[in-house]
């Protein structure tokens, strides 16, 4: 007897590799029992005595983090070691290790197992002890119990159940009793059994049937990594009576569809439910169907954890096999012995079903095939406990969850609902941090943060932009206004040069009719002879003087020309200077207005970010412009400063 077969601690048969493992709770999600996982660490470990050891997690892991533990070292271990052996091998062979199920026989022997069993004729036994229990006691309802997942679902969440499970055991079990009680060669032979699923060890510790739980899955992975080829070994049959249609266990509705040979239309009494969700779903609200009274037509439930039933066990291979190729070989085995047993056809051979039952009442009797469940219930009692109503909206608080419009439900932590989640982070097997949505929001939050300190920073550098360029526009206005002035100044200098031409206009006749003078005063010193000489000299310098007068008056008026044209196009650059520090003027207004803009924008956080964009293209426009023109005006102003007046030519 092993340790775990009166431990209150089930066996764990699923193993968890922290180092793969990335806590990303896709395992949680695909869990029909979500508590046994615990994800408030770096990855998700397992509560073996809350897991019901169905193995979903085990595809479901994408990294390859959870694997199934079964005994296939121990089982070699002790083969090699001596100790005798017999093997008895699921109907799913045939899915698993498609037309070499036989070829398996013959290398289990090659290897010194002493005897190879179907048990697919065990669940021809099983059939017939289900039978007799709805013969003899007619019980309102029957679950049958080849699921050693369910069985565990049962005893440890749903104990209410237990007096519904059959009392018939396992296929498996009932395959390895027979060996006890009809094989006596091979009564003190360890039986290793080989299966589609990881559960069925903690059947074997439960029901003390079968010594090592050798997968499928596990001796796929061994025949592969030892380069054998089971084709190379002999097809051996098995060494119990051939199974008939007991061979569609495997399959869901498998049986249902057996036992209506025994009791022809009980498919009609029978729920055939097997799947996840719908199993968990459907038997977590049994018991309250049955006190309603609405379960008035079935009798018998045949049930199953695997949707595609043991063929696709969590230890099985094959997984891509397709649903239709997948059912032929099971469909095409039944066929194959439904004829072996001549019991095929349109019309049932009478005889050659008398001649089944009778081998099948060979190896039956009652009391030997039934079995007993444990009330596993005080495990979630001392691993679980249910939150009050304040401590759960306490929980919710800390998951930012302040409303019901909060409540997303939307399963991305794994668990079916918010309130799941709570209860797992009540139980310490969670942490908010793994919530989406808290996640989501504290992303926000930290989001908002930066938008606040970022339009903080923008808006003390508006203001400070905003003083430069008040400053910036009050000296244009001074500018302007000095530019005006000068334009003025200029203007009048301009006017007043005109008076400057008649002065001028009036010196040149002065100076011409003084030329005339000089030169009759020297005819007339002339004709004087010795008296008019002196004369003559004065009247001479006075007409050189008069000449002198005329080309400086020349002189006076080139230049005044000069002047005047100089100060004319003077006039047009001051007055184009004063229109740029207009524009200047009116765009730095704009720009001041844009960053006040800002300023008030940035006091809106949520809807800040727009406004910003548009008042900043707004404010980068307005700069540019500023800055063209005042490079423009700065150009014009030193090169006037440098070259004085431009050239009249210019």
């Amino acid at each position: 007897m092993n340790e775990y077969s009166t431990s209150e601690h089930l066996r764990p048969v699923i193993k968890v590799d922290p180092e793969k493992c990335c806590n990303c709770h896709r395992c949680i999600s695909v869990c029909p029992v979500k508590m046994c996982n615990n994800g408030s660490g770096d990855h998700v470990s397992i509560n073996h005595d809350l897991c019901i050891g169905c193995g979903t997690c085990i595809d479901a892991c994408v990294h390859g983090a959870r694997t199934g533990i079964d005994d296939m070292e121990e089982f070699f271990h002790d083969l090699k070691a001596g100790i005798s052996m017999v093997a008895i091998v699921a109907p799913a062979v045939a899915v698993n290790f498609a037309g070499k199920d036989l070829n398996l026989n013959g290398w289990l022997k090659s290897i010194g197992v002493r005897a190879v069993f179907d048990v697919g004729f065990g669940a021809e036994l099983t059939t017939k002890s289900y039978v007799e229990q709805l013969k003899n006691e007619n019980p309102k309802l029957m679950i049958s119990q080849p699921c050693p997942a369910l069985v565990s679902f049962v005893e440890i969440y749903r104990p209410q159940l237990i007096k519904y499970l059959a009392k018939g055991d396992s296929p498996m079990a009932h395959t390895v009793e027979c060996i006890r009680h009809y094989y006596p060669q091979y009564r003190d032979c360890k039986i290793a059994v080989i299966s589609p699923c990881f559960a069925k060890r903690r059947e074997f510790d439960e029901n003390g049937r079968g010594d090592y739980n050798v997968t499928m899955k596990n001796l796929d992975i061994y025949f592969r990594q030892n380069g054998i080829d089971l084709s190379s070994f002999p097809k051996t049959d098995y060494d119990n009576p051939p199974a008939e249609r007991a061979v569609l266990y495997s399959t869901p509705g498998g049986l249902m569809r057996t036992a209506e040979r025994f009791v022809p239309g009980i498919s009609s009494k029978t729920r055939k439910i097997e799947g996840q969700p719908s199993v968990f779903e459907y038997l977590a609200g049994l018991d309250r169907s049955i006190e309603a009274g609405c379960n008035p037509y079935y009798q018998l439930v045949d049930c199953l954890n695997c949707d595609k039933g043991c063929n696709r066990g969590g230890g099985t291979v094959n997984k891509d096999l397709p649903l239709d190729e997948l059912e032929d070989l099971v469909e095409s085995r039944a066929r194959a012995r439904r004829e072996q047993w001549n019991t095929g056809g349109n019309k049932p051979n009478k005889g050659a079903l008398k001649k089944l039952e009778k081998t099948v009442n060979a190896f039956w009797k009652p009391g030997i095939y039934e079995r007993a469940y444990q009330d596993r219930s005080s495990v979630v009692e001392r691993f679980i406990k249910e939150p009050t109503n304040e401590e759960l909206q306490q929980i919710y608080i800390s998951m930012g969850k302040h409303s019901k419009s909060d409540i997303y439900n939307c399963g991305a932590c794994g668990y079916s609902s918010c309130e799941q989640m709570a209860v797992a982070i009540f139980n310490g097997l969670n942490r908010r941090e793994n919530c989406h949505h808290y996640v989501m929001d504290l992303a926000n939050q930290d989001h908002e943060k930066e938008i606040r300190e970022a339009l903080n920073s923008i808006t003390e550098a508006v203001r400070s932009g905003t003083e430069a360029l008040q400053s910036n526009v009050r000296d244009l206005q001074e500018i302007k206004h000095i530019n005006m002035l000068t334009t003025d100044g200029i203007k009048e200098l301009n006017t007043k040069m005109n008076g400057i031409w008649d002065i001028v206009g009036i010196i040149n006749n002065v100076a011409d009719q003084t030329k005339i003078i000089a030169f009759n005063a020297e005819l007339e010193a002339s004709s004087s002879g010795e008296a008019g000489k002196n004369f003559h000299i004065v009247a001479t310098e006075i007409r050189r003087l008069s000449d002198t007068i005329l080309d400086s008056i020349k002189e006076i008026k080139s230049v005044i020309d000069d002047i005047q044209r100089a100060s004319k196009r003077l006039i047009l650059d001051s007055e184009k200077g004063t229109k740029q520090i207009n524009t200047s003027w009116e765009n730095a207004k704009s720009l001041e207005k844009g960053f006040g803009n800002i300023m008030a924008s940035s006091k809106g956080v949520e809807s800040a970010g727009d406004e910003i964009k548009s008042q900043v293209g707004k404010v980068a426009s307005a700069g540019e412009s500023i800055f063209s023109n005042i490079d423009k005006l700065t150009q014009a102003v030193g090169k006037f400063s440098k070259n004085g007046a431009p050239d009249a030519e210019e």
